[in-house]
């Protein structure tokens, strides 16, 4: 990564541009390329993409005019680069980098910066930018930084795709957590061998997958794999269906029938739900394991077959021996390599990948455009329980697909049953039910109003256009319902009487405006504030906390930040806010010993610090500190009583 300025460069790590020749097509959207192998995105104004324009069609150029745009296209179509025109309009330079960097991890994002400092670009090169450009746009200088963002990207993309071309068998298996880590080096150290494996996990959680994954891993993947699953076999049919059987073997036999095993010959048999198996069948089972050759129903030859066996089970086998119910030596003839299969709220962290899996190929079933799924849905699925597993999250998975029509992103919403894994609530009440005295309308849907807004803006870190799209409505139209709710709700703070004013104030724990960058950690804290009766805004990010300030800052009693926020950390933003509200305290959160030493020092923004890890008990016990000893958190009181 590299910082460039008009009169000298600042290398970040060691790698040198090169430049390249390219022909360039710029075009609306990404339709029609066609030639290229690469797309280059520009996010800025056509007018600024044409300057480069001219030259010849190695690559096209797909427009983009707002960052929002941009990140919805990046997740429609694979693109091999892009170009940040700065300043942005719609949010802060190191929000549109995490935007653009989550929606795609590897994308080189190249930043232009016009008047920007050295400081700024190493900023901006610390939260993901590939490159930063300053001062005016060298066009020769632009030509090559996208020459080595391309050629990083292809050679990204070259080692993955020979990854999976060395290891066809790991596409099957969609995850990157230790666990499943743990699993695909099992399979490469016995998939060669004949020794048996016995698979075994909760209902849904990819058993047969496995099993596949195993097979196409081995020798002998050129062979069939015979799935069978035991459970659904008649109990007077089972044994003929396994080993085969000869023509008036038993009634309705007309014809020789060879079974699963001789289908599976010399390939690899999956018995899928193996305890299942009654007694008798287990014995013969055993048998073959044993000698690899048996009988057919009705028939003394023996049949000698070469195969690979591979058992599941979702019960504890060994729980069946000790009741008997299973045979203590097949369970041990089957129990050679024994691999446990996690139930999927065991990891937790490969929900996403598997969601965008699973969406993908949802899509391409149905011949529609891939949707994508929205970071607070992915955070979301990604706590609940999941007792189906791996099976009902897939099915989860399509029947969002199948009612979000054309509609490309997907929301919480649109994971309602099937996800919570709860059964179907009853029907709800009315919210407001009318006295018999009657009530005044306007007040009534005016608070309704604002409770949708705040929620939105909540869920949506603070930025608007994301709330906008939660609500279904245009951004213009939350902005100005947004202005006129403060104005109502002013008036009628203004003229309201002091005793309900005091009502409230002794009813209501507080504000607090919470910026966390980690999920987890801001999950975690909003849960333990608003337990204890606190209204929560969070953001992720400083730009976020910006924007939820400047909408509620009148109502915002104590701000906690994270002091190591990435891009404008939590130091500067307090200054920043405190700059305006000059008594509103700040609880700072640091994670390091540097931290700690900058909060220490920062009196003049930070009224208190905590130190990670810390119990949620400490949290409350400090923000009631704060709020206690803040004039601002007594600011309604001294009001009344005035």
């Amino acid at each position: 990564m590299g910082v460039s300025s008009p009169t000298q460069d600042f290398w970040l790590c060691p790698h040198v541009p090169f430049k390249l020749n390219f022909q360039i097509a710029f075009l609306h959207t990404d339709e029609g390329i066609t030639g290229v192998s690469s797309r280059v995105l520009w996010i800025g104004s056509e007018t600024e993409a044409q300057q480069i324009g001219g030259a010849s069609r190695d690559y096209g150029v797909v427009v983009a005019r707002s960052v929002w745009d941009a990140v919805e296209r990046v997740g429609e179509t694979l693109m091999s680069a892009a170009v940040l025109r700065l300043p942005c309009e719609d949010c802060a330079p190191e929000e549109a980098l995490y935007e653009l960097l989550r929606a795609d991890p590897g994308l080189p994002v190249i930043v232009h910066d016009p008047s920007g400092t050295v400081d700024d670009a190493i900023r901006l090169t610390r939260t993901g930018a590939y490159y930063v450009l300053l001062g005016e746009l060298d066009l020769d200088r632009l030509e090559s930084v996208i020459a080595s963002a391309l050629d990083r990207n292809s050679l990204r993309r070259l080692s993955a795709a020979v990854d999976q071309e060395s290891e066809p068998w790991r596409r099957l298996l969609v995850g990157e957590s230790r666990t499943m880590q743990q699993i695909c080096d099992a399979i490469r150290l016995v998939a060669a061998r004949r020794c048996t494996i016995l698979i075994s996990g909760e209902t849904g959680t990819g058993k047969e997958v496995v099993a596949r994954a195993i097979h196409m891993a081995g020798n002998r993947s050129h062979l069939p794999m015979v799935a069978v699953n035991c459970s659904a076999l008649p109990a007077n049919l089972i044994e003929a269906e396994l080993f085969g059987h000869t023509r008036g073997a038993f009634t309705g036999a007309h014809t020789s029938r060879i079974g699963r095993f001789e289908q599976a010959n010399h390939g690899t048999l999956f018995l899928d739900e193996i305890g299942d198996l009654p007694l008798g069948v287990q014995a013969k089972l055993l048998r073959v394991l044993q000698e690899q050759e048996f009988q057919r129903v009705g028939s003394s030859d023996t049949v000698r077959v070469d195969v690979r066996i591979i058992a599941a089970s979702n019960m504890d086998l060994e729980q069946a021996v000790r009741e008997h119910r299973f045979r203590e030596d097949l369970f041990y003839r089957l129990n050679v390599v024994p691999i446990n299969l996690p139930a999927l709220r065991d990891r937790r962290e490969d929900i996403s990948l598997l969601l965008q899996h699973f969406v993908s190929k949802t899509c391409r079933a149905e011949g529609l455009p891939e949707k994508q799924i929205s970071p607070e849905t992915s955070d979301r699925l990604a706590a609940l329980d999941w007792p189906g597993n791996v099976r009902q999250l897939e099915h989860a998975v399509e029947m969002a697909v199948a009612f979000t029509g054309d509609r490309r992103i997907l929301y919480p919403s649109d994971f309602p049953v099937a996800a919570s894994g709860r059964e179907r609530p009853e029907p709800k009440r009315p919210w407001i039910t009318v006295p018999e005295e009657g009530l005044d309308f306007d007040e009534v849907v005016s608070a309704f109003e604002k409770s949708l807004l705040d929620q939105a803006l909540t869920h949506s870190g603070g930025n608007k256009a994301r709330a906008a799209d939660l609500l279904r409505i245009k951004r213009t139209t939350l902005l100005a319902r947004i202005k006129t709710l403060e104005e109502r709700f002013c008036m009628r703070s203004e003229t309201a009487h002091s005793a309900s004013q005091l009502a409230r104030l002794q009813t209501a724990s507080g504000t607090v405006l919470l910026v966390e960058h980690e999920a987890a950690v801001r999950r975690f804290m909003v849960s333990a504030l608003t337990e204890q009766g606190y209204r929560v805004l969070e953001a992720a990010t400083s730009s976020a906390a910006l924007e939820l300030y400047q909408c509620w800052r009148s109502n915002i009693d104590l701000m906690v930040a994270d002091a190591g926020l990435p891009g404008m950390s939590g130091t500067d933003l307090a200054r920043r806010i405190r700059r305006q509200s000059p008594f509103l305290p700040v609880l700072l959160i640091a994670g390091t010993a540097d931290e700690a030493d900058e909060c220490y020092g920062a009196t003049d923004v930070c009224s208190g610090f905590l130190t990670r890890p810390f119990a949620p008990q400490v949290l409350l016990a400090r923000v009631a500190d704060q709020l206690t000893a803040s004039p601002r958190g007594n600011r309604n009181a001294e009001a009344v009583c005035a």
